[in-house]
């Protein structure tokens, strides 16, 4: 089975920078993070728009909503997110076993938010922005070049708020965006010239798409903003895209896992003219697979590593357990490749069961140590 993976990196899964009530949650909401007029009732709103989400990470390959089967790396821990019609067979090869109970933890989508939108603008960034592009995308339909423009901002804006550490923009840049967004929405509603917000942009961009990449490969979203060259740079699956900042829109310096040669290439994108998507070769894309996986495997032992220091620390103030103030490495390089063991399915490697068995195992082998983990 294929192994899909999105990666915030410096922070949980797509943390939010609202603070929420959830006791009046029914009688007051924080107000809409795009209008700011109405309250934002909405839940289940994507960070990342959904056909995206399932084209990495549906099991079936067919690219459709309920059948995902994601994992996201977080600064502490890596989670799972199962799709509702998914089915238990499909579940087989990556879990042990799936309970009600289990389930239903694994059912919460690690990619949307609750309470951030109000049902309005919700509605509106569907049907101006991402129902436009996906039809562009897979069905060959036009989309006007605003249109295009504004679904990146949109995406953009949206992993730059909702995501914290993992994917931020400069504060200007990203206030900028959510004004435009605002703006454009509130001109479609009263059928108006979206010109002028145009004439305002403050990025240019480039698209490279692999068609159908993700059915046999592994899909990845990944995102990052270089501060030095000012251009923010995304995988999404079969689609990947760079953004450059700069008032002269030079994307000289942009460099991302092996795709460089690949966006060289790639015509550049303002939102005046149609949008232009560049095709290219699974090899390309392979290429940055190799480099990002690699990326990954750091990002992990990094999180292991200090993961382990925190349980040892845990082991020693409150269960008592005479231990040294920090774990030798003969120790943690055990643990870390009892937690990889090619014998314990994916699904299982992210659970604190196995986080807390390996542990133990590794005190008992290596320090001669037994603890019962309350």
């Amino acid at each position: 089975m294929k192994t899909t993976l999105t990666a915030p990196i410096n922070g949980s899964s797509f943390g939010t920078h609202y603070s929420i009530d959830i006791m009046n949650i029914t009688s007051q909401y924080p107000s809409c993070a795009i209008c700011h007029s109405k309250p934002a009732n909405k839940t289940n709103s994507h960070i990342i728009p959904s056909f995206f989400i399932a084209m990495v990470s549906s099991v079936d390959n067919s690219y459709k909503r309920d059948k995902e089967l994601l994992y996201t790396i977080g600064k502490h821990q890596t989670t799972a997110y199962i799709g509702r019609s998914v089915k238990e067979e499909d579940l087989r090869d990556s879990f042990d076993y799936i309970s009600e109970e289990r389930l239903a933890k694994l059912s919460k989508q690690t990619a949307s938010k609750d309470y951030i939108f109000c049902s309005h603008c919700e509605k509106k960034l569907g049907e101006y922005l991402e129902s436009p592009w996906h039809d562009h995308l897979f069905s060959g339909k036009a989309v006007s070049p605003d249109t295009a423009y504004f679904f990146w901002v949109s995406l953009i804006w949206r992993m730059s708020v909702f995501e914290g550490s993992a994917f931020k923009l400069p504060t200007h840049i990203e206030k900028g965006l959510g004004k435009r967004l605002n703006c454009f929405i509130q001109a479609k509603d009263k059928n108006e010239d979206t010109a002028p917000f145009l004439n305002k942009a403050p990025f240019t961009y480039k698209v490279l798409y692999c068609k159908d990449y993700s059915k046999e490969q592994s899909g990845f979203i990944y995102s990052e903003y270089d501060s030095k060259s000012k251009i923010a740079s995304f995988i999404l699956g079969d689609v990947a895209a760079c953004f450059s900042f700069q008032k002269h829109r030079s994307f000289d310096k942009h460099s991302f896992y092996g795709l460089e040669e690949a966006f060289t290439s790639a015509p550049i994108n303002d939102g005046y003219k149609n949008e232009a998507i560049f095709k290219v070769e699974a090899n390309v894309f392979e290429n940055f697979s190799d480099s990002i996986i690699d990326k990954f495997k750091t990002i992990r032992l990094d999180s292991d590593k200090a993961n382990i220091i925190g349980i040892w620390q845990i082991a020693r103030d409150r269960y008592g357990v005479k231990l040294p103030p920090r774990p030798n490495e003969t120790f943690v390089r055990y643990v870390i490749s009892e937690l990889y063991s090619d014998s314990v399915k994916p699904g299982e490697k992210i659970t604190h069961e196995h986080y807390a068995r390996c542990f133990g195992k590794g005190l008992e082998n290596i320090y001669g140590i037994r603890i019962q983990w309350k």
